[in-house]
């Protein structure tokens, strides 16, 4: 395994997610450069300070370091436009292999144990420090939150991986460390979970952005659905969906959240405006934007009428899975849909969620409002401004729609400070934990309760209740999911722990072609591909373990299925 040096000094003292730094009046005392690893984990403010860096390893998809990674864009649910958006197109193309695989989850094994050696530091650093009791509890259970993330991250992309609990220095020998199952990594994860539930406090009484005791309780419960589901467990043990069940029980009935109801209130906790449903999030400052300024979500997201890029747009087949009003999907008979009027009395997550032909949006170019142009008329007409005939017509969308989930509408795509978008990443909200118990009551053949389950998250949106049993139940429960997680990387999961690659990824990816005719009239054709070289393998599944860690193991880290050769 690469075990990477950690550099004390100079000091990451940057503060994370809104949280504010102490070390100003420390800079006064003693120079950066000359800390000692003594000072560091001596001095509270310092270890605090390391503590903040530590969350930078919780990576967010907003453009961090220039880079943008939202994972629906390796699913059925959107496409990735533009040369550097590739790696994410050689997963969708089944183009993975042992050593491009880091590129399409940007280096998601060497950032996740670069900062898991933090965490190992910090402990091992810690055991006789003489900060007081109750600050180091604090500080501690932070810090194994924030490994038992890590972890959940490792065991999500990877499966079973090494579970590294101390530090190495360079030149030791032991460098042969062999794959935990993903059952053992899972064990661990809880375990981590449930003893920073014990130190840390709660969201009422913790400075936003630091960890908290629901945040531990998110992180188990998640894990203990994936550690149950079929492609981590295929007997489908019942022990497995009873611990899910519980742990995601628990976390739904935790007092102080509420779900966000119908209408734009909806829409209100993707551009921070509304934080009830939220356990814990990244959340942005004009000192700490997306992406350094002048790169953050609105850029990659918006038309390129509205001066973005069009980096990730949705895919018709999400659009069809919003059902109409009366509870029906479009191509359900009975659903009242019209294919030439198709936006009308659809349930209202789907206008929050995506920017259609005439939806309404606020206008950072010109001020005031005006509706999204994805209409091409004939040569010598107007067309519309967010078509590919509209100005930059390279950006604009290849499906015929763009997301509007995180946008800070109104706010031009390239501002930077307080005019960029500082919409929050929520890692966790309430409602996903709804979602999760449903499925696991589902596997254990308690059907009634998942339907209760699913329907208030429904209810609160104004949606009619589902009334099916069994495989019925199941679809209904994945396009429930589905529908209300879009644009929030749980897709990408969810295909691969389901095991429905094949049925997601194994045919194009499809949009809508809007024209204008001289007169004014808008036809709609369903027959646009905006990607047609999607494919499965079962490989797929799991990501590789890059082959370099392998070499560096000896051979003692084992690759994961299909991609043992390149």
């Amino acid at each position: 395994m690469k075990i990477t040096k950690l550099l004390y000094l100079p000091f990451l003292a940057l503060a994370w997610m809104g949280i504010a730094s102490c070390s100003d009046d420390i800079l006064d005392l003693k120079p950066l450069d000359s800390f000692s690893e003594v000072d560091v984990f001596a001095d509270k403010a310092l270890l605090t300070d390391f503590v903040n860096g530590t969350y930078r390893g919780m990576r967010h998809p907003f453009a961090e370091n220039n880079t943008f990674l939202l994972l629906d864009a390796m699913t059925d649910n959107a496409y990735s436009q533009h040369g550097d958006q590739q790696p994410i197109r050689n997963y969708t193309q089944g183009l993975i292999t042992r050593d491009n695989g880091e590129s399409a989850n940007l280096g998601t094994w060497n950032n996740a144990y670069t900062y898991i050696r933090r965490v190992n530091l910090f402990l091992e650093k810690t055991t006789d420090s003489p900060i007081e009791a109750e600050a180091l509890a604090q500080l501690t259970g932070e810090m194994q939150f924030i490994r038992a993330y890590l972890y959940m991250e490792l065991l999500s992309w990877y499966g079973g991986v090494p579970i590294i609990t101390s530090t190495f220095d360079l030149g030791q020998a032991d460098y042969d460390v062999a794959r935990n199952s993903a059952e053992e990594v899972a064990a661990f994860i809880v375990a981590e979970c449930d003893a920073a539930v014990e130190k840390l406090g709660g969201v009422t009484t913790t400075p936003v952005g630091r960890a908290t005791m629901e945040a531990a309780m998110a992180v188990k419960a998640r894990t203990l659905l994936y550690i149950a589901s079929p492609l981590y467990n295929p007997s489908q043990e019942q022990s497995r969906w009873i611990a899910a069940r519980d742990a995601n029980k628990a976390v739904k009935e935790l007092p102080g959240f509420q779900m966000i109801g119908a209408g734009d209130q909806y829409g209100e906790m993707f551009n921070g405006r509304s934080t009830a449903e939220i356990i814990f999030a990244r959340r942005f400052t004009v000192n700490n934007p997306h992406g350094g300024g002048s790169w953050g979500v609105n850029l990659w997201l918006y038309s390129n009428g509205l001066g973005g890029w069009s980096n990730n747009t949705p895919t018709q087949n999400l659009v069809d899975s919003y059902e109409m009003t009366n509870g029906l999907l479009p191509a359900e008979a009975g659903s009242g849909y019209d294919p030439q009027n198709p936006y009308i009395n659809r349930d209202p997550r789907f206008a929050e969620s995506i920017l259609y032909n005439g939806a309404v949006i606020a206008d950072p170019i010109n001020g005031g409002t005006r509706d999204m142009q994805f209409w091409t008329a004939p040569e010598g007409q107007p067309q519309g401004k967010d078509s590919p005939n509209g100005p930059s017509g390279a950006n604009a969308s290849r499906t015929g729609y763009n997301f509007r989930k995180f946008l800070d509408e109104g706010k031009k795509a390239d501002a930077a400070g307080a005019d960029e978008n500082l919409s929050p990443w929520i890692y966790f909200r309430i409602t996903e934990f709804y979602l999760n118990y449903a499925e696991a009551e589902i596997a254990l053949n308690n059907e009634e309760a998942a339907r209760t389950a699913i329907n208030a998250v429904r209810d609160r949106v104004g949606m009619p209740d589902v009334v099916e049993s069994g495989a019925a139940l199941v679809e209904r429960y994945r396009n429930e999911r589905r529908v209300e997680l879009a644009l929030e990387n749980h897709r990408f999961f969810d295909i691969r722990r389901w095991e429905i690659g094949p049925e997601a990824l194994n045919k194009p990816a499809m949009g809508v072609n809007v024209t204008k005719d001289a007169g004014g009239n808008i036809t709609y054709d369903y027959s646009r591909t905006a990607d047609a070289t999607r494919h499965w393998e079962e490989k797929m599944y799991f990501f590789p373990i890059p082959y370099s860690e392998i070499q560096r193991s000896h051979n003692q880290l084992s690759q994961n299925p299909g991609y043992e050769t390149n």
